[in-house]
C-alpha cells in the first residue's frame, strides 16, 4: 500500500545494518536465544519479514522495559553508539508517537533508553 507505513517495538536481537558489536547490541540476542528461544526465532521472523517488504517500516528496540520511570526524557541510538540498559514503557511509548508523529527512522531500528 503506497504510502503506508509500520511502527513495530521488537528487541535488539533484531539487528541493524549499524549495529556496532557494543553490550546492547549483543548481550540481548545471546540471552533471547539462551532463555527464550521461541521468542527468539520469533524476532529473527520479524527481522526478515521487515527487510524483505516494501513497505516503509521503523522497529523501534527496547531492552528491559520494566525501568521505572524517572522523569527524565529517553535517548536514541542506531546501533552505532553506546546505549544503555534499560527503558521505562512511558519512554518507550512517547518514542513511538514521536518516531511516527514526525515520520522519522524510515527503515531504520532505533534502540530507545532512559537518559
Amino acid at each position: 500500500m503506497e504510502g503506508s507505513r509500520a511502527t513495530r517495538s521488537g528487541t535488539p536481537t533484531v539487528k541493524a545494518k549499524e549495529d556496532n558489536r557494543q553490550v546492547s547490541t549483543v548481550l540481548p540476542g545471546i540471552m533471547a536465544k539462551l532463555l527464550f528461544p521461541t521468542g527468539y526465532q520469533e524476532m529473527k521472523s520479524i527481522e526478515q519479514i521487515m527487510k524483505d517488504t516494501t513497505l516503509d517500516w521503523t522497529v523501534v528496540r527496547i531492552v528491559n522495559p520494566n525501568v521505572k520511570h524517572s522523569g527524565q526524557g529517553y535517548s536514541i541510538s542506531l546501533g552505532d553508539t553506546k546505549a544503555k540498559m534499560g527503558v521505562s514503557r512511558e519512554n518507550v511509548a512517547r518514542c513511538m508517537y514521536d518516531i511516527a508523529r514526525n515520520n522519522e527512522f524510515i527503515r531504520q531500528m532505533p534502540i530507545v533508553f532512559n537518559e
